[in-house]
Order: C-alpha cells, then sequence, then structure tokens
C-alpha cells in the first residue's frame, strides 16, 4: 500500500507538472492572442483614420470637380456667345466688303463710262473744227486733254 500510495503522489504530481505545463501553454497562446487582437484593433483603427481621411478627401474632390464643371459650362456658354457674335460681325463685314466691292465697281464703271464719253465728245468737238486744239499737234493735244484729270 505504501507502494501504492507512492505510485499515488507521483502520478499525482506528474499530473500536477502536466497541468502547470498545459496552463503555462494556454497562459502563453492567451498573450499571443491578446497581443494579435490588440494589433487587430490597432489596425482596423489605422484603417478607419484612414477610410475617414480618404472619405474627406473624396467629398473635397467631388465639391472641386463639381465647382470645375460649373466653371466650364460657364465658359462653353460665354465661349457660344462669343463665337456667336463673332461670327455675326464676320457676317456683317463681309456683307459689309461685298457692299464696297459693288460700290468700287460701279464707281469703275463710271469712270470708265466717263472717260469714254470725254473721248467722244472732245473727237467730236476735233472734228467740227471750232476747237482751239484742232491746230495744235498731236502730242500737245493729248498733254491738254488729261490735263484737267
Amino acid at each position: 500500500m505504501a507502494e501504492q500510495s507512492e505510485q499515488r503522489i507521483y502520478d499525482l504530481e506528474a499530473a500536477l507538472s502536466q497541468q502547470r505545463e498545459a496552463h503555462a501553454q494556454t497562459q502563453r497562446l492567451l498573450q499571443r492572442l491578446e497581443r494579435d487582437h490588440q494589433r487587430s484593433l490597432d489596425e482596423l483603427e489605422a484603417l478607419h483614420k484612414t477610410h475617414g481621411q480618404l472619405e474627406q478627401r473624396f467629398f473635397a474632390a467631388e465639391s472641386e470637380l463639381a465647382a470645375a464643371h460649373g466653371r466650364l459650362e460657364r465658359l462653353q456658354r460665354s465661349s457660344a456667345a462669343q463665337a456667336a457674335s463673332i461670327d455675326s460681325k464676320a457676317a456683317a463685314h463681309e456683307a459689309e466688303r461685298e457692299q464696297w466691292q459693288r460700290a468700287e465697281a460701279d464707281l469703275r464703271a463710271e469712270l470708265a463710262a466717263a472717260k469714254r464719253q470725254a473721248v467722244v465728245r472732245r473727237r467730236q468737238t476735233v472734228a467740227a473744227g471750232s476747237s482751239p486744239l484742232a491746230a495744235a499737234p498731236a502730242h500737245s493735244r493729248t498733254k491738254s486733254l488729261y490735263a484737267h484729270d
């Protein structure tokens, strides 16, 4: 019986030692899990903070984009109005240029007709003999004819 008691004590001490070792392993595992959990919490907090910053930057960029879009629309309207004004002015200028060209052509035609009439009248006057130029040499008649032009 003493032997059984000793064996029993030995077995109990061995079981106690195993339990202590298992408890120590459980404690190390628990500490590792707590560190991992804390690291995960820290990472989650950093991610949440980063998410908040990104969200703020997104909303700021979205606001800037909306403002830029508004400016672009105003510029497009202004540009369209300026283009219409330029087109209108160009059309008016073209019409005025055509009017001047017609007036110039009319004046040239009128001038040519007047010159032809003057030449015809001079010839008639010279042919009738009533002109003092009739007796003059041809080169002086030419000079005199164009002296008034």
